[in-house]
């Protein structure tokens, strides 16, 4: 097992001499106290690995983006190298894809995120494309979802029926400002129903890319319908939850150790950063002229992923853990559970773990072997 980088207090056993919880035991006429048991420590296993480095073709990944489980057990993977959404059952079969590089009717051009509706829709969002692809269930293109300003959503969740919710950008020319909107979404419309959480900033080059998204706040939503926010701290743990409608029903916080960045950590942003502007200014000539200067965030952000399961828990990711940590709270708030994924790979500190009403599913989007799936079993 890999040492922990941090230890939440939830770990942190005292030894009690008085108190009205704990059980006793009497031992030559001392009565001595013990502390209640922590909550329920639980290890997940991988159920199934997809994804050779040489072999057949639908078997080989280019950079995994997004994934989500499938209602069925199975997954599907949107690969932004080959610009497609690859189906596979539970036992890790291929079954089918839809897309290819293009601006036509089910083509992309620049795909980051996908999510499974709660009518078993899939939606991709196409950021170059300007648009929400909508597929049925069988990966069969529907329509695109169109006119949003400036572009859609960088990431999807299912919101509850034909509703979605997505991470907005945002930016105001005459003032010089750029920002984000969490926000809720129908199928059809690409206005706003209900925003949750949004910021302007003046406009900064730097903070374009990976630097941006580093400094946003992570969120996702369930069938259910509500919405849960972490804001990017470093020394607490802190998520909001709201209800359908836009009304706070839940607040965590809890006090974290902040936990620096290594040396190792920091020079792999700084060229994931140098590739960004790149790849911008050998595209589209606007990053020409600019200067612009890495200036990265120091510690690591406290929560780094959230998810909701079938049960309606809430799976808290610590990101100060060198491998996928998790508090687990029910919907009033209390701590059910911890888990972990603990799996002998090179990139586990890296790995994204999507969790879902269908299941989880993880990968690393720019591993040092090859790009794979883990299905990954809830308790």
């Amino acid at each position: 097992m890999k040492k922990l980088i941090l230890l939440p207090a939830i770990f942190t056993f005292l030894l009690i001499t008085s108190c009205d919880s704990g059980s006793t035991e009497q031992i030559d006429d001392v009565v001595i106290e013990t502390a209640p048991e922590g909550p329920q420590h639980i290890e997940l296993t991988v159920l199934c690995t997809i994804g050779v480095e040489l072999g057949e073709a639908n078997l080989v990944f280019g950079r995994i983006v997004d994934a989500v489980k499938t209602a069925d057990g199975g997954v599907l993977a949107l690969d932004l190298t080959t610009l497609n959404v690859r189906r596979f059952d539970s036992n890790g079969a291929f079954i089918g894809s839809a897309g290819r590089e293009g601006s036509g009717p089910g083509e992309f051009q620049n795909p980051m995120g996908i999510a499974i509706l709660e009518d078993n829709r899939i939606i991709v969002s196409d950021m170059s494309g300007g648009a929400i692809k909508v597929f049925d269930d069988s990966l069969v293109w529907i329509e695109d979802i169109t006119g949003f300003f400036p572009r859609p959503p960088f990431t999807v969740r299912s919101a509850g029926s034909a509703d979605f919710t997505g991470m907005l950008p945002a930016f105001d020319r005459e003032e010089g400002l750029m920002g984000y909107a969490v926000a809720r979404l129908e199928t059809g419309n690409p206005e706003p129903t209900v925003i949750y959480v949004e910021d302007m900033i003046s406009f900064d080059p730097s903070r374009l890319g990976p630097l941006g998204a580093e400094s946003m706040p992570i969120f996702t939503s369930g069938n259910s319908g509500n919405v849960f926010v972490s804001m990017p701290f470093s020394e607490k743990a802190s998520v909001t939850g709201y209800l359908p409608e836009g009304e706070v029903f839940l607040e965590i916080n809890e006090d974290v150790e902040s936990v620096l960045k290594t040396d190792e950590e920091l020079a792999d942003e700084k060229a994931d950063f140098e590739d960004f502007i790149s790849r911008r200014s050998g595209r589209s000539g606007r990053m020409s002229g600019i200067e612009l200067v890495f200036d990265p965030i120091l510690y690591r952000r406290s929560v780094s992923e959230l998810g909701i399961d079938n049960l309606e828990r809430l799976w808290v990711r610590l990101g100060g853990y060198k491998y996928p940590f998790w508090n687990v709270y029910d919907m009033s708030g209390e701590l059910l559970f911890t888990a972990s994924l603990e799996l002998d790979d090179p990139d586990i500190d890296e790995m994204t773990v999507r969790i879902t009403n269908n299941g989880a599913v993880a990968w690393v989007r720019d591993p040092v072997s090859w790009p794979r799936l883990y299905l990954i079993e809830l308790p």
